[in-house]
Order: C-alpha cells, then sequence, then structure tokens
C-alpha cells in the first residue's frame, strides 16, 4: 500500500537516516580533529570550525582532504 502522501518516504526513511547520521558523524571527527591539530594555528583551528558549523559537510569534505591529510 503506498500512500500519495508528499512526506511519505516509505523505504528510503532508513537510508535517509543513516546518511544523516553518516555526514553527522563524520563532521563531528573533523571539528574534533581540527580542534586537535597541533600543525594548525589558533586563528586557523577557530575559522575551520566556524566553517564546519556554518557550511556544514562542505567544509568537513575541504578539511579533510587538505589539513586533515598534512597531519
Amino acid at each position: 500500500m503506498y500512500s500519495h502522501h508528499p512526506w511519505h518516504l516509505g523505504a528510503w526513511f532508513p537510508i535517509i537516516i543513516a546518511v544523516v547520521l553518516l555526514i553527522a558523524v563524520f563532521e563531528i571527527w573533523m571539528i574534533v580533529d581540527a580542534a586537535l591539530n597541533k600543525k594548525l594555528s589558533d586563528k586557523a583551528k577557530v575559522w575551520w570550525i566556524i566553517g564546519m558549523f556554518v557550511i556544514h559537510p562542505f567544509v568537513a569534505i575541504v578539511y579533510f582532504f587538505t589539513a586533515h591529510r598534512e597531519r
């Protein structure tokens, strides 16, 4: 039985929840990594962390492929 209601997610709901949780875990990991990264200046740490809170996963992905890889 399929509902024609636009909010009906059916079988996609667990997948959507899993993706959102994975993104949240990744972002938390990158925020903690930025805060503990000894190669970054305090000013750089603040900017990375603010960027991760404001622009969410995009900045975390950029951080992962730039500053995180330098560790």
